[in-house]
């Protein structure tokens, strides 16, 4: 008897899964399979389906456009994926999450004078944004300009002040900008965080 139920309720369960399946969009469906491709690497097919189900959508369907964006980095073309990350940011009025997607692909491209860009316009929106306002930091600090790292940094630090990575660059910063007493703080701060960090270990005695 206890066998005769378990048959009917797993019957049941593969019928009302099938009725559920069989009444998903196909936009759904589309979206399901380019997932399914993802999972296994084949991001050729998993950016074939979507094309194939919703090209006629480009214009106007923002998750496509995004998700294009992102298969299109995985594979490596970058290009491509700035398209359509564009699209995705014209289509939703720049918001944050279509605008970090521009930043993967600048990123993998080396195109620090873009990625500046998209932070900055990020930054219009949100101006207090962490990640926005560090990986700017970052790319000042990496450039040499450590004046602008640090107005960067101290932005990323006001909102995340136990943060390791803003008090060792901030104390980096301001050590090549001559300022031994602020980098000391920093780099005190950066060993309470990660003791025995090696890069905030050399800095706090240098600067002791």
């Amino acid at each position: 008897m206890k066998k005769l139920a378990l048959l009917i309720s797993v019957l049941l369960l593969f019928v009302f899964g099938f009725k559920a399946n069989a009444q998903v969009s196909s936009r759904v469906d589309a979206f399901y399979k380019s997932i399914a491709a993802e999972k296994i690497g084949d991001y050729d097919e998993a950016i074939k389906v979507l094309k194939d189900a919703l090209s006629n959508d480009e214009k106007s369907d923002y998750l496509y456009n995004y998700r294009l964006g992102w298969l299109y980095n995985l594979k490596g073309d970058y290009q491509n994926s700035i398209k359509y990350y564009n699209n995705a940011a014209r289509i939703g009025d720049n918001n944050l999450e279509a605008l970090f997607g521009l930043t993967y692909p600048y990123s993998n491209l080396g195109n620090y004078d873009k990625l500046k860009e998209v932070y900055r316009e990020i930054l219009k929106k949100d101006p207090n944004n962490y990640t926005a306002n560090y990986n700017l930091g970052l790319i000042f600090f990496n450039q040499g300009d450590y004046l602008n790292a640090i107005v960067f940094f101290e932005k990323a630090y006001d909102e995340y002040p136990s943060a390791y990575g803003v008090n060792l660059y901030l104390g980096w910063a301001n050590y090549y900008q001559g300022g031994d007493k602020k980098a000391h703080k920093y780099f005190e701060n950066a060993l309470i965080v990660a003791p025995n960090d090696s890069s905030a270990m050399k800095g706090y005695l240098e600067t002791k």
